[in-house]
């Protein structure tokens, strides 16, 4: 074989390599992400690369690249010579990241009325409604759902600028919504009537109302979190009971004002 051959070869015997790793660290990716988030690995659990790489069947070279990238998306955390942690939200981190939902969902959801997406709201709405009247409620599904009904706000508000700050906002949405699906299953049902009461609203076009209700509905969700996040972590500070804003009763006091 001619010397500019072999080499054509090794190129593309690299090449082939190197998108094998890709793929293996993509898949690995998705899957660790998926044990993260549905709680199926605890939250102190130390993990390490042989143990994930054993638990994915795939090597260390991907796993460690699954690895960095949820590392950068602040779902684990690195410790030398301890192991590799699911990374746990402080109170403060919880209540700056509703703070910063507050703001962004409440305008996508005035946008998305204002705009008129009724159509396509309609039928977020409706299958949110399919799962309220279920005999047996499939928590699950329900957080499957109204993680797609926030992520519909963003892809209906028509605004580009919105969406790419939520994009970069939602792992950390993710990994505060594992603690609802562990601790506080309850708080799944009454986000589920609240998203309902949004939804329709969005397709009244009734912007203000709309934007109000979303806002309500963070705030709810931050009350719980924290105190999730203070009984489990003994921390001192305590906050209001979740649940004492009512979406319909926030929807009458919207359309007042």
């Amino acid at each position: 074989m001619r010397p500019e051959s072999v080499c054509q070869s090794l190129r593309l015997t690299g090449q082939n390599w190197y998108t094998n790793i890709m793929h293996l660290s993509e898949k690995a990716y998705h899957h660790l992400k998926k044990l993260i988030l549905s709680g199926r690995l605890g939250a102190d659990s130390i993990l390490s690369e042989r143990s994930l790489a054993e638990r994915l069947s795939v090597s260390r070279v991907p796993v460690r690249e699954a690895i960095m990238a949820l590392e950068r998306e602040g779902l684990l955390i690195v410790v030398p010579r301890s192991g590799v942690h699911i990374r746990r939200m402080t109170i403060e981190e919880v209540r700056e990241l509703y703070e910063v939902r507050q703001a962004i969902e409440g305008m996508a959801a005035s946008l998305c009325a204002a705009r008129g997406r009724r159509g396509e709201m309609r039928e977020v709405r409706r299958r949110l409604q399919a799962l309220a009247r279920a005999k047996v409620l499939d928590h699950a599904a329900i957080q499957h759902e109204s993680a797609l009904f926030h992520r519909a706000l963003f892809d209906l508000c028509e605004n580009k600028q919105l969406q790419d700050i939520y994009r970069e906002t939602e792992p950390k949405i993710s990994l505060n919504l594992r603690l609802t699906a562990i601790h506080a299953t309850g708080r799944i049902e009454q986000a589920l009537a609240e998203h309902i009461a949004i939804a329709s609203e969005i397709e009244a076009g009734h912007s203000e109302t709309a934007e109000h209700l979303t806002r309500v509905h963070l705030e709810n969700g931050k009350i719980a979190r924290m105190g999730i996040l203070t009984k489990w972590n003994g921390e001192t500070e305590a906050p209001p009971a979740a649940g004492k804003i009512s979406a319909r009763r926030t929807a009458r006091k919207g359309k007042k004002g």
